[in-house]
């Protein structure tokens, strides 16, 4: 079976390539359910619960961050040599999942 690196349709929106990037990984979606689950946490935290390696979930937060599921608690530029907490965006995750919802069911 051929993998299925972009999509057929050329009309795909931004979002929605967005919220299928983003849903569509195992290790992003416990992240986004761990920081549901426990709140603002520290990278160190999330790469002890979720089975990941700690390069594997930086590149994750990045990821997350980008597309608006999870937001930070220190400016980009501002963190070296400081710990980020890292939440959930419940907001911008509902607006990934509506719309992803609404390009799937409305024709």
């Amino acid at each position: 079976m051929p993998r299925i690196t972009r999509p057929v349709a050329k009309d795909w929106p931004k979002e929605i390539e967005v919220a299928v990037f983003t849903f569509g990984n195992l290790a992003r979606t416990e992240i986004i359910r761990y920081l549901l689950e426990h709140g603002p946490s520290a990278r160190g935290d999330i790469v002890a619960n979720v089975g990941a390696s700690e390069a594997s979930v930086a590149k994750h937060l990045v990821l997350l961050e980008d597309a608006g599921a999870v937001v930070v608690d220190v400016e980009p530029g501002r963190r070296h040599g400081r710990a980020p907490r890292y939440s959930a965006n419940p907001e911008g995750i509902k607006a990934l999942m509506e719309a992803h919802l609404r390009y799937l069911t409305e024709r």
